[in-house]
Parts: structure tokens; C-alpha cells; sequence
């Protein structure tokens, strides 16, 4: 009697890997085969109510159906060639696919392909052998929606928390067992886009491609890997990368023995027209990974797109944010512990220039060293450049010498000289300790060659002096976030002599700096001093006195001045219209002043001699005490004592005044036109 069908149910199947629950398989065998290797007709149908892994993450499926309308029942084979499976997997809807399967009873080996199965609104193809030496599976991804993808990976894998991923992608992963597990990955997307919340890490329309092979052999797992990226933009923090510009090849070999570190023996980085760059290193994995060891030489950095990749946006605020940029360097780093102990660079003819020229270095080349091992022999520095520009003040070649190691720098030579216009500052001695940290010292000592004054006070918006400035820098001493001088600070101006001394500043690098000096001039040319400050005229030789001068957050707060006629002067003592109205208004007397010249025969002159000026404020609390060069009739005091015919005295009357209101009244007289006296014609 022949058996045209079979059907197996069960309420319940448990196993170790999970649950099955309303089981049920029919075969329906058909008419009895007319030969041997014929087609049966047979069909089976596999229903699963519910499957339910032990594995945790892994959803429920529900509804499970397998039909196979063409079965092969041969001696040498079992075939399902045109089955098709449906089922329902949670929160992941609705699963179909086209599928087909055939066992060879000789070899015992099972094949299975699966084609058409929808996956993030693309399409998957998966296909398998087992056999008892080993196993393959292959699956193959088409037009794969990322945004959806992340989402359904979510059980397993995420992304950091508030990144977002859209575009499409292929990709193809290939497992084997055969005497080990070998994983192959490829992967490809035309139109990756990513980004965090903050906007801080974004990429844009980004080809790329990845390819990797995870294998394990003889208890070593090995990655090999390499990234491509041939279009698009992508933004990390400062880091702008254009792949269209600068194409990326990222290669990569990572091992791992065990639960020990990573080997990272190979690790190769080439962007065109940017960056060669390779590294070796050993990291320690785990909830905070740290390097152990690692070397990492950039055999090239070229410019401009090196600027433009790593540096214009950190800039893009600054002076520096639109340079224009040319030149090669290459560096190398050694890391151990997770810090840096050795840093070597060298310089190639590099160049940059702003669009207005202010800023610019041009031809600097050189090689810079730096090491954490101060025990060992240190290697010297040497930097050097053509041309240099920067805050309005520019010079002539340069060649630098020095040590760098730990927090420390140490420039060599004794006496460098920096150009500055047509003069130069010549460094003496430049050392620094513990740079970086509170703990901070630096030594420094140097003298100024003669610098045009013009050209100086045009780089820092001064009004234009006359002359040139030279001296000497003494010692200076960083310690405990005060700068102090061990000497006095010297400078020839106005064809005389200003010196500082005891000059101490507190917390020059902080948000409220304080100073504190004495600063004495002598035989200052007033011919010069007016012109330069717009003043008015005045000849004569002047000698001035600040002590106990006090700065807080760069504003005077406390100080004894004095200006006054230097003794012995036998210059000519000439004074013109406008100055002794400025000078008159310091008094307060500059409304009887301007009215005396004005009217009578004072209206005549343009300049009076005078035989003395005296100047005199103590500022305590915002409130200058002014008295001048001697007691004046009616309890004043004299400012500017006259001499011949005619005779003009400036007598100030007021003892008490607002320092603040006498700051603006100064600056808006610097700013006036010149003074010109109504004579009535």
C-alpha cells in the first residue's frame, strides 16, 4: 500500500537554542515514481506558530511558514528548489523570500540560498553550505536604507547617542569555518551622511568603501581592513576633510592573541596632495583603551591643503583664518604609556601669507625636536625663515637655536638676533621650565638696536614719533605668575632716556594682570613729544617722575607723576597757542586762558617763552591732587611760569581732579583739529 502523505505536528519543541510552539510539517508525496531520478511532484509545508530564541536580544518570530511546491526524492539527493518562506518577526514586520535547498546524501552536505528578502527598504540575498569539514554562508545586500538599518540593529549594536546616519549602501559578508572562522566584509555607499547633535562631527554625501577580512588562527585574531573615501565632506571637531580633493585610503592590520593587547602592526593613512602618514603601535582594549606603545611617522604633510584640512577652522576667527599657504613638512612621534616622549618635525620651505600681508612667515625651514627624556643626549633645533610679518611689525632672516624637553625650552647661540624694520632685538638669553603648568619659569634678557619710532608707532597705531627707540632688556624672571626685572628697563626716545625700574607684573597671562614700577625720564625733547601727540608746540628739554606707579587689568589705579622743565636746560623755551590752552585745561583755567588770548595784544603771538613747566599729580582713588612748578598769587599754582614780553602764566586753580573725566579730556583734545586763535580779522 503506498504512502501519499505524511504530516507530523507537536504542541511544543524545546531545545537549548530555544522554543517552538504549533509545529507542524505535511509531505505530500504524490504518484509513485515511474523511474529512478524522475521528479516526484512531491510538495512539503512547514508552519511554526511561534519561535522563540534564548539568545537575548534576539525577537520572536511569529507565524513561520516554509512551502516547497517541487521537491527532488532521489536516492543521491533531497532537494527544495522553488520554496518560498513567510513569516512575521516583531517589531520588524512582515518577512518573505524566495528559497531553495538541496542536500547531497553522498557527501552530506546541505545548500541553502535565500533570494529577495526585504531588508531597510533593500533587498537581501543569503546563500550557505555545510558540510562536515566546515561551513560557508555568503550574504549579499543591495540598496540598503542606513537609517533604517541602524534601527533594526539597534538590539545589538548603536550608534553613540544623538548620531544620526542616512544614505544607502551594498554590502557583501562572507563567513567560513575551515579549521577557523574567517569573516570577509565589503561595503559600499554613495551618499553617507552623518552627524551628532552639536554639529560638531558631520559627513556629507560621502563615497566610500570598506573592505575587511576577521580571522582567527591558532588562537590569534587578526583584522585586516582598508577604508576608501572618494567623495564628499566629512567634519570632526577643527577637522575638515574633502574627499573629492584629497581621495583617503585608510589600511589597517590589528591582531590580538587572547585577552591580551592589540597588535597594531600596520596602520597606513594616504590622502592625495595632503598626507603619508604610517604607525605601529600596541594598545590595551577595555572600557578606557590606552595606547602602550606606539611610532607614527608622517612621511609628508603638504600645504596648502594641510591648512585647510586641520587648521582653517580652528582659525577661521583669528588674523589666520584666510591664509594662503605652500610648503612640505614631515614629523614623526613615539608614544609609550599613553603620552608622547619623542616629537621630531621638520619644516620644507614653508610659507603663508594673509590676504593683506600683515601676517606672513616665507621660507622657514628647519628641524624641530622635542623629548620627555631629559637623561638622554638632547637633540638641538633648528628653525629658520627669510621673512617674517606679524601684529604690524616685520623683519628681515632669522635662525633659531634651541633645546626642548619635558616642559622646557632653552634658546642657544647667546645672542640671536630677531630683525624688527631697520633695527633688531638681540635675545641674550631665553629659557623656559615647566611651561605649561603653574609652576612655570622663564629667564629672559636682551638688547634693542635702534628701531625706526615712525614705522614702530605705526605698527601699534601709535601717533608717529620721530627718532628711534634702542636700549636694554635686564634680566627678566617668571616666577609664581609674576614677572619681575632684575635691572632697569632702558629705552631711548625723544632724543632722551626712559627707564623703568622695580617693575613687577602679577598674573600677566591671567584675566586681571597688575603692574607695579617706577619709571623716570630725562631730557626728553618737547618739540618731539608735542608733535607727536598732536599737543601743541613746546621746545624745551623735560625731565618726568612716575613712582609707585600701579596698573590693575592695564588702568592706572595709583601713581605719583611729575613733568617738569630738567634742570640746567638753556634750550629755547617756546610754548604755542594751542598748547598752552591744553595745558590750561588741566588746571581748569582754560576758559580765562582762551579768553585772554583772544583779546588785547595776547591775540598778536602765536608762540610765548616761557621759563618753566611743572606738572604735578598724585592719583589716589580715581582723584588726581594736582599742583605744578610753584606757589602762584591767590592760592594757585603755577603749570607753565612765563618769561618776557609779553608775559604768559598758566596758573591752575582746581587742587582736586577726576581722573577719569581728566583721561577723556586729554584724549578728546589729542583728537581736536589744531587751535586756532579768533584774531577778528
Amino acid at each position: 500500500m503506498a504512502v501519499e502523505r505524511l504530516v507530523l505536528t507537536a504542541g511544543e519543541v524545546v531545545s537549548p537554542a530555544g522554543t517552538l510552539d504549533g509545529v507542524r510539517l505535511s509531505l505530500d508525496l504524490g504518484p509513485p515514481d515511474p523511474g529512478p531520478g524522475a521528479k516526484t511532484g512531491a510538495t512539503a509545508q512547514a508552519r511554526v506558530a511561534r519561535l522563540q530564541a534564548r539568545s537575548p536580544g534576539l525577537p520572536a518570530v511569529d507565524d513561520l511558514r516554509l512551502s516547497c511546491g517541487g521537491l527532488a526524492l532521489g536516492p543521491g539527493d533531497f532537494a527544495c528548489r522553488g520554496g518560498r518562506l513567510t513569516a512575521r518577526i516583531g517589531r520588524y514586520g512582515p518577512l518573505s523570500a524566495a528559497i531553495a535547498v538541496d542536500f547531497a546524501p553522498r557527501t552530506h552536505a546541505w545548500k541553502v540560498d535565500a533570494r529577495a528578502i526585504p531588508l531597510a527598504a533593500g533587498r537581501l540575498r543569503i546563500a550557505g553550505v555545510l558540510r562536515p569539514a566546515g561551513w560557508r554562508i555568503d550574504a549579499r545586500a543591495a540598496g540598503v536604507d542606513l537609517g533604517r538599518a541602524a534601527g533594526l540593529a539597534r538590539p545589538w549594536a548603536r550608534l553613540p547617542a544623538g548620531y544620526r546616519i542616512s544614505g544607502h549602501a551594498d554590502a557583501r559578508v562572507a563567513l567560513r569555518d575551515h579549521r577557523g572562522l574567517t569573516v570577509r566584509i565589503e561595503a559600499r555607499s554613495a551618499d553617507l551622511n552623518l552627524s551628532n547633535g552639536p554639529g560638531t562631527v558631520v559627513a556629507q554625501q560621502v563615497a566610500a568603501a570598506l573592505a575587511g577580512t576577521l580571522a582567527r588562527r591558532n588562537g590569534i585574531l587578526r583584522l585586516d581592513a582598508r577604508i576608501r573615501g572618494s567623495r564628499g565632506q566629512a567634519l570632526a571637531g577643527p577637522v575638515l576633510l574633502d574627499f573629492g580633493a584629497n581621495p583617503l585610503t585608510l589600511d589597517a592590520r590589528l591582531e590580538r592573541s587572547g585577552n591580551g593587547p592589540v597588535i597594531v602592526s600596520r596602520l597606513a593613512l594616504e590622502q592625495r596632495s595632503l598626507m603619508r602618514a604610517r604607525a605601529q603601535g600596541v594598545v590595551q582594549p577595555g572600557p578606557h583603551p590606552s595606547i602602550v606603545s606606539a611610532h607614527v611617522r608622517v612621511a609628508s604633510l603638504r600645504l596648502p591643503a594641510a591648512y585647510t584640512s586641520y587648521l582653517q577652522l580652528a582659525l577661521a576667527t583669528t588674523e589666520l583664518g584666510s591664509l594662503r599657504t605652500s610648503g612640505t613638512a614631515s614629523a614623526s612621534v613615539d608614544i609609550a604609556r599613553g603620552a608622547i616622549t619623542r616629537f621630531d618635525c621638520t619644516l620644507h620651505d614653508v610659507n603663508f601669507v594673509d590676504p593683506d600681508a600683515d601676517t606672513l612667515m616665507r621660507h622657514a625651514s628647519g628641524e624641530i625636536h622635542w623629548t620627555a627624556m631629559p637623561g638622554t643626549a638632547l637633540p638641538r633645533s633648528e628653525v629658520g625663515w627669510r621673512r617674517a610679518a606679524a601684529y604690524g611689525l616685520s623683519g628681515g632672516p632669522v635662525r633659531l637655536r634651541f633645546v626642548a624637553w619635558q616642559h622646557n625650552f632653552a634658546l642657544l647661540g647667546g645672542n640671536t638676533r630677531l630683525p624688527v624694520f631697520d633695527g633688531a632685538v638681540i635675545v641674550h638669553t631665553l629659557v623656559g621650565r615647566d611651561l605649561g603648568t603653574p609652576q612655570a619659569k622663564v629667564d629672559f634678557d636682551a638688547d634693542v638696536t635702534p628701531i625706526s619710532m615712525p614705522r614702530l608707532s605705526k605698527a601699534f597705531g601709535w601717533p608717529i614719533m620721530s627718532g628711534a627707540v634702542s636700549g636694554h632688556i635686564p634680566l627678566v624672571r617668571y616666577r609664581n605668575h609674576e614677572l619681575t626685572f632684575d635691572g632697569n628697563l632702558v629705552a631711548k626716545v625723544f632724543d632722551g632716556t626712559i627707564t623703568g625700574s622695580r617693575i613687577v607684573l602679577r598674573n600677566p597671562l591671567g584675566p586681571f594682570p597688575s603692574l607695579s614700577a617706577n619709571v623716570l625720564a630725562r631730557g626728553l625733547d618737547l618739540d618731539l613729544v608735542t608733535h607727536t601727540f598732536a599737543f601743541g608746540s613746546m621746545t624745551g628739554r623735560v625731565d618726568a617722575d612716575v613712582r609707585g606707579l600701579q596698573l590693575f587689568d592695564w588702568s592706572p589705579v595709583a601713581f605719583d607723576a611729575r613733568l617738569y622743565t630738567m634742570p640746567g636746560d638753556r634750550s629755547p623755551h617756546r610754548i604755542s597757542q594751542k598748547a598752552v590752552t591744553r595745558i590750561a585745561g588741566l588746571g581748569g583755567g582754560a576758559g580765562a586762558v582762551t579768553a585772554a588770548l583772544e583779546s588785547g595784544v595776547l591775540r598778536f603771538f602765536h608762540t610765548f617763552r616761557y621759563d618753566r613747566l611743572g606738572i604735578d599729580c598724585r592719583l589716589r582713588n580715581e582723584v588726581c591732587d594736582m599742583s605744578g612748578a610753584g606757589p602762584a598769587p591767590d592760592g594757585g599754582y603755577y603749570l607753565v611760569k612765563g618769561s618776557g614780553l609779553p608775559q604768559l602764566n598758566i596758573i591752575g586753580n582746581v587742587r582736586r581732579v577726576d581722573w577719569p573725566r581728566l583721561i577723556q579730556q586729554i584724549a578728546q583734545g589729542m583728537r581736536e583739529h589744531d587751535f586756532v586763535v579768533n584774531t577778528g580779522k
